[in-house]
């Protein structure tokens, strides 16, 4: 049985927050840098999160999209990104994969996923 996106969300927030308490320069990268980040699942719900104080937070259901990072995909691929069954490249040159962000949010981002 497949997790659904936001459980794989939930494990990607547990896995971020212990790098950050484990890995000095991981945490560093991240200091001070706030940021909202909204994934929206096109067919499917939107959710939102906060990356503040050097912890992000549960994400949440939302229909705010309105983030400094906004990653729009269909479940199918948000899940095979999450779980690097589909490259974040292929998925973007295809158009299945859109993200609003600036190259360094980008950057964030991959550490996050």
């Amino acid at each position: 049985m497949t997790n659904s996106v936001i459980d794989l969300l939930d494990e990607k927030v547990i896995e971020f927050n212990s790098r950050i308490d484990e890995e000095p320069e991981f945490s560093r990268m991240i200091e001070g840098k706030d940021r909202t980040i909204c994934i929206c699942v096109s067919d499917g719900h939107n959710y939102s999160t906060k990356l503040e104080a050097m912890r992000i937070e549960d994400f949440v259901q939302t229909d705010n999209t309105d983030a400094d990072l906004v990653v729009t995909a269909n479940s199918e691929v948000l899940t095979g990104l999450i779980n690097r069954e589909i490259s974040p490249i292929k998925a973007y040159m295809s158009g299945d994969l859109k993200v609003k962000a600036s190259l360094t949010d980008m950057l964030l981002l991959k550490r996050l996923f």
